[in-house]
């Protein structure tokens, strides 16, 4: 109880922080984070002011303080796979990439979410910004002590070329290098441009107040070194990945050894430039992921001492059979950081013929699932739906619910709710049903399965396509396959989401593969929002025209995530919601 009273009252502390300086929180225990550099207010409070001071850039410095005993000791954590796409942050959003690559490149780019508060800004590779009265222009100030693995300085040349891969792609001749799947996330970007005194200017169309909120994302890391890459781009290698250069980062360890099945080792980078204002990050001197694809296995060389963590990620993230047996082995030495976590949901493919694409079947399917079912069934029995507004053990600040609104939508008693999709149905001339594809992730078959039985009460044949890791992340952006659940977790920034549920041809990774000119607008409308009332409502309507209105997308329950961790690893952050914020790992230390 007192831990609850404390994380509730760091919350509403932290949402009435605006602009300012604050004192450096302590580093021991499980909550620990870094010190507050000056941050943004947090995009839940009311809407930006139209001057936006540049926050004090964060400290830095080369001497170690007086908690030397923090430092050292190799922590030992379990990894689901090898990184996919050549460890390519501008391709997926795979947390078996991003749990390492936040050691490798860093918690963010120019900003990242702040330690002590994910849901306001802090510097990272920029010290400071300022925008424009419109906000249609962001220029951040490049930090001078920043350094690539290699000893190579980190400039603003070097965030424009990351930026222009992420945004505008890459042609050479006739060999083209797509943009990063996230790119319609940065909204309608017009220039981006290299300033004297190590300064990057980005223009957009139209106006962005919230866009630091979104380029916090923790999965848009800077892993494309540009003296490494722009040649050999330049010479028509358009596909060249962080791999194909050695990973070579800017994060807080480096790479010291990959075997690709076993194991990935870094070590501290004598170079990183964060500090706590007494002691130099990171405290540990490196860190071992362990390949481990099976999450039985993770439990067996947890509970047996031989890792210090578990790998984050659908199927390894525990279930409360599998947490029992934690307990019931370790008692005292075991602890468990628990994050809300990704939706499972259904989306349709609008663009290929078939029943989904009649807005009445999309509704009737939504009317019939029994959300409610999913949580023991595909979520491990830890999760929550409608008509909870958050998860029951994990603490969201009070404005985070203003923007939760898929559980208020069909709230009725199930029996009626499926008498409703039965009429639907058959005014849509499928009463006897029909058969559907269904793009299934191997990794974790649970929720498929439970979409396939609960539809087949409506005679509809959900076949499953189960596919590997790299047909999944190619499939999801596909027009191949008639539905999908697409990835976990979308931004909790509303003005971030259009990536998952805009057009498909602007948002290729969109849940739903649809070219609806209603949802450009409806964007459009909510990014021109002047007050909060005011944003609030237009999410509102986003969500009820997504969800109910065409059902492009059946949202049915969300995931409670829940990893372990040996008690003696100290100064972990754990974020309220999204598994891959804060996986630098930069201010764990080890007890023992």
């Amino acid at each position: 109880m007192r831990l609850a009273f404390l994380l509730a009252l760091v919350a509403m502390l932290g949402f009435a922080l605006s602009c300012g300086e604050r004192p450096a929180p302590s580093l021991d225990g499980n909550l620990g984070g870094t010190p507050g550099p000056t941050e943004t207010a947090s995009p839940f409070d009311e809407a930006p002011s139209t001057s936006v001071a540049s926050p004090s850039p964060a400290t830095s410095g080369s001497a170690a303080g007086n908690l030397g005993t923090k430092y050292g000791g190799i922590l030992v954590l379990a990894n689901r796979s090898d990184p996919p796409s050549g460890f390519d942050t501008l391709r997926t959003s795979s947390i078996a990439l991003h749990e390492v690559a936040g050691a490798l490149f860093g918690p963010g780019n120019l900003v990242m979410r702040c330690r002590e508060n994910m849901y306001l800004v802090c510097p990272y590779l920029a010290s400071s910004w300022v925008t424009n009265p419109g906000f249609t222009e962001w220029t951040f100030s490049i930090r001078n002590d920043a350094y690539w693995h290699d000893g190579v300085a980190f400039t603003a040349k070097d965030a424009k070329f990351w930026f222009d891969l992420a945004y505008f792609g890459v042609k050479v001749g006739d060999k083209v290098r797509a943009p990063a799947y996230f790119k319609g996330e940065f909204g309608d970007v017009e220039e981006v441009e290299v300033l004297e005194h190590n300064r990057l200017r980005i223009t957009f169309r139209h106006r962005s107040p919230y866009f630091l909120d979104v380029l916090a994302d923790p999965r848009f890391k800077i892993a494309h070194p540009r003296h490494l890459m722009q040649k050999r781009i330049e010479q028509g290698e358009v596909s060249i990945t962080p791999l194909d250069v050695g990973l070579v980062g800017v994060g807080p360890f480096k790479l010291e050894k990959y075997e690709r099945g076993s194991v990935l080792r870094v070590r501290r980078s004598d170079r990183y430039w964060e500090t706590t204002g007494e002691d130099n990050l990171p405290y540990l001197d490196g860190i071992q992921y362990v390949v481990m694809p099976d999450p039985l296995a993770m439990d067996v060389a947890f509970r047996t001492g031989r890792l210090d963590g578990g790998a984050r990620g659908q199927e390894h993230y525990l279930t409360s059979d599998r947490k029992q047996g934690y307990v019931r082995d370790l008692g005292q030495a075991v602890f468990f950081a628990e994050m809300d976590g990704g939706n499972v949901r259904l989306a349709f493919n609008v663009l290929k013929p078939g029943p989904w694409q009649d807005s009445r079947v999309r509704r009737a399917l939504a009317l019939w699932i029994d959300k409610r079912a999913a949580i023991p069934s595909a979520l491990g029995g830890f999760g929550w739906t409608s008509p909870d507004l958050g998860p029951p053990n994990i603490l969201l600040p009070i404005g985070r619910a203003q923007f939760i609104n898929w559980p208020k939508f069909d709230r009725g008693a199930l029996e009626e709710k499926r008498a409703e999709a039965k009429r639907l149905m058959a005014d849509a001339g499928y009463a006897g049903g029909f058969s559907m594809g269904h793009l299934c992730r191997a990794l974790n078959t649970a929720p498929c399965e439970f979409l396939k039985d609960q539809l087949a009460g409506l005679s509809i044949d959900l076949r499953l396509q189960i596919a590997d890791e790299g047909e999944w992340n190619a499939g999801r952006v596909s027009l191949e396959y008639d539905s999908q659940q697409g990835r976990l977790t979308p931004s909790p920034i509303p003005e971030g989401t259009e990536a998952v549920y805009g057009r498909y041809s602007k948002s290729p990774d969109a849940y739903a593969k649809h070219e609806d000119p209603k949802v450009d607008e409806l964007y459009r409308r909510l990014r021109d929002a002047l007050t909060y009332d005011q944003r609030v409502q237009r999410w509102a309507e986003i969500e009820r025209y997504l969800f109910v209105e065409q059902t492009y997308i059946i949202p049915i329950a969300e995931y409670t995530q829940v990893a372990p961790y040996r008690t003696y690893v100290k100064g972990l952050v754990i974020p309220p919601e999204d598994g891959h914020t804060h996986t630098d790992f930069a201010t764990v230390w080890l007890e023992k």
